[in-house]
């Protein structure tokens, strides 16, 4: 039985769109004019409940058609159910949508109608209406009737050719494309790469996000036989394969300590190692990354920290000997290059750029060794982006279910397909098949931890604000009492909720497309929020409407924080590669002017005694009392270009600070006596995050959950790149 309508279909007053997998809303004209922004589950859940409309639908039913298990409790079901409802507008007490049986299931009890029968029910409807208009006019009317009857077939196909073409964001236009399973292990797939032959799929993978090491699999497609080609203690990320399919580069590593670029060399049959070989090395401080080898065989390219740096660049690494080169220099405001990719040619590189926060592509033209930046991504970070096969565009996964491309000669951005499963690192084999890691890493919800500096017999580790989605930011108010500002997908999109200690729940804000929110902080009194959102600063209020505060000019904006008094508003931009620090003031948040163009942070106490910055230039970071003392310099233990966070407090400063393995801790700096304490029982933390409470008992941590990740194609069938 199908598990979701196979054409349109009118539910109550939304349409669901199978090309787009979505309910949405339409005007006269056929333009969407609102969509229930639902997750793949809540989206899956209504979709049997439409194909079973009319029908009691029982929680077992649910759970083994919709779930594919029995191990979830009945509150997760009664969640989606209420999420559903209130995308929908309904409401459980007189429900037009969805009706619950108690103690057996739900029913869709909405009107189900074709595009056919809504047509037609619409033509009666407009001519009852002018029936009861006059009676007089009843010999008329009859006429228009039977004329109308006479022209239903050219209405109906009016209406279809209006639902068809409208605007650019018209669903006839954008198709929905399906992944199909490649993978099949329980754990983590991804950096994959597929054999120039196809025959073939090297990937990394680990049991779950908190393993140790990484190992290199290769799979046959064929076959499906699975072979292990790296072993412990090392970590092997990003192979690539060479032009003849007889070799693969791979990044080995051993955090902080180890970083190597490797050939692996297969037998005949693939199912054996000849050789595994040491190329050149990396810098030891490197994260793990995605290699490309060119189409001639002769360099590979590799994303390396190298000594003395503080960001990631591509170096060139001539496969004949000599030196590698380095191709990129990224500026000091973010994690650095990352993901190349050669183009067909050869000619060009398409690479990734994390700048303050906000990922970028880029390409690079090999001949002149010149870069410019093609388009920069506000809502989504992919991990790896590949070329048309053409050459004349980049393929990127564009956020949520979506690919799009961006064209390399005029910067154009277009959407090229919804997706059904979420991808983030994609590759263009070279027959057009799409191959993409599916799922995610992990589950991220909120974690309530004690601060042992102060509090040693609070209750450990509780899980907070946990729904069926990710929670994945939170931000405590300073008052005692207040809410904590919660970025959740709870209602669909991101959005940020006020959670109350009495139990109160407020929707902040109500985005109708996918934001990316990554920072907030309460105004001292608890009353205001700042928030970065899409990399654009905003001032939200419960009861105001929200207020922007940087304009779309300033692309890197980052470090929003409050003035002790409660109305001053700091931030940083970032404008030519150099950071320096901005103020405006809650009476007029719009009209900002410089404090300090040689900062890229500044926080004050709430107490107003101390301040505590960071220098764009040296990166050192200072401490001061506000009573015109001089300035301390801080020697903080730290790695600058990873992403890190501060909580000024009025006897010390909390912070977060690297440790491996993409893992985080938190310290603890005290004022009094300048000694350095871990801050929690934890023996590591998975995000540089962290929000402290208002009595500072406790902070608030984003906690990951073991995810599932598996690598999936999108067949040239469905596609034509």
């Amino acid at each position: 039985m199908a598990i979701k309508p196979e054409h349109r279909v009118k539910v109550g007053e939304w349409w669901y769109l199978p090309e787009r997998d979505k309910l949405v809303k339409l005007a006269p004209s056929g333009q969407v004019e609102a969509t229930a922004e639902l997750d793949n589950l809540c989206q899956n859940v209504i979709n049997y409940l439409i194909v079973r409309a009319g029908d009691l639908v029982t929680k077992d039913e649910l759970l083994d058609k919709v779930w594919g298990i029995r191990a979830v409790s009945d509150g997760r079901i009664t969640r989606v159910i209420r999420v559903l409802r209130v995308a929908l507008g309904d409401d459980s007490r007189t429900p037009l949508y969805i009706e619950t049986v108690p103690k057996r299931g739900y029913r869709l009890v909405a009107t189900i109608a074709t595009e056919e029968q809504a047509a037609e029910a619409a033509a009666v409807e407009a001519a009852q209406t002018t029936l009861s208009s006059d009676a007089s006019w009843q010999p008329r009317v009859r006429a228009a009737i039977i004329t109308g009857l006479l022209l239903l077939p050219m209405l109906l196909a009016a209406i279809i050719w209006w639902f068809s073409a409208s605007d650019s964001q018209e669903p006839a236009v954008t198709p929905l494309w399906r992944y199909e399973p490649v993978t099949f292990l329980d754990g983590i797939e991804f950096y994959h790469s597929i054999s120039p032959d196809e025959k073939f799929l090297a990937f990394s993978y680990a049991s779950s996000p908190s393993d140790d090491v990484v190992v290199l699999k290769l799979q046959n497609l064929e076959t499906h036989q699975v072979i292990t080609l790296t072993e412990e203690p090392y970590s092997s990320f990003g192979a690539a394969w060479s032009p003849d399919g007889t070799q693969l580069a791979y990044h080995r590593m051993l955090s902080g300590q180890l970083c190597e670029i490797r050939l692996l060399t297969l037998d005949s049959n693939k199912i054996g190692i000849n050789s595994d070989r040491l190329l050149t090395e990396c810098g030891s401080k490197s994260v793990s990354a995605r290699l490309t080898w060119s189409p001639d065989g002769r360099y590979i390219v590799y994303p390396s920290r190298e000594v003395g740096q503080r960001q990631m660049s591509l170096m060139l690494y001539p496969l004949a000997g000599g030196q590698a080169e380095t191709l990129t220099a990224p500026p000091s405001n973010g994690f650095g290059d990352y993901a190349a990719r050669f183009s067909r040619d050869g000619n060009r590189l398409a690479f990734l750029r994390d700048a303050a926060g906000a990922v970028q592509i880029w390409q690079l033209e090999l001949s002149s060794r010149s870069s410019s930046m093609l388009l920069q991504l506000s809502d989504t970070s992919p991990g790896n982006i590949d070329w048309s096969l053409d050459d004349q565009a980049i393929i990127y996964p564009a956020g949520r279910s979506m690919l799009a491309a961006v064209q390399v000669e005029t910067g154009q951005r277009r959407l090229l397909a919804y997706t059904d499963h979420n991808a983030s690192e994609i590759q263009v084999s070279t027959s057009g098949r799409i191959i993409a890691s599916v799922g995610a890493f992990s589950q991220l919800n909120i974690l309530k931890v004690p601060n042992k500096i102060l509090n040693t017999s609070g209750q450990l580790n509780q899980q907070v604000f946990s729904s069926n989605r990710s929670e994945a930011y939170a931000e405590a108010s300073p008052v005692i009492n207040g809410p904590v500002a919660v970025v959740s997908r709870r209602s669909g999109l991101s959005q940020v909720w006020l959670f109350y200690p009495d139990g109160r729940q407020h929707q902040l804000t109500n985005f109708t497309e996918n934001e990316r929110i990554n920072q907030l902080t309460f105004s001292p009194d608890g009353t205001h929020l700042l928030a970065l959102i899409s990399q654009q600063l905003w001032l939200l209020h419960k009861d105001k409407d929200p207020i922007q505060i940087t304009s779309f000019l300033e692309q890197n904006v980052s470090n929003p924080s409050w003035g002790a008094d409660g109305r001053t508003i700091y931030y940083a931009v970032s404008r030519q590669g150099r950071w320096q620090v901005m103020t405006t003031h809650l009476d007029a948040p719009a009209q900002s002017e410089l404090f300090n163009p040689q900062m890229e942070l500044y926080l004050e106490s709430r107490d107003g005694r101390y301040s505590f910055w960071q220098h764009s230039h040296t990166r050192h970071y200072y401490l001061q009392r506000m009573d015109g003392s001089p300035a301390e310099r801080l020697e903080l233990p730290l790695q600058e270009s990873l992403p890190l966070h501060f909580v000024l407090a009025e006897d010390g400063l909390y912070y977060s600070s690297y440790l491996t393995d993409n893992r985080y801790q938190l310290y603890f700096l005290d004022f009094s006596n300048r000694k350095v304490t871990v801050a929690t029982d934890l023996e590591s933390i998975y995000s540089s995050h962290f929000s402290l409470s208002a009595d500072k008992n406790y902070f608030y941590l984003p906690s990951m959950g073991r995810g599932d990740m598996d690598i999936a194609e999108i067949p040239i069938q469905q596609q034509n790149l």
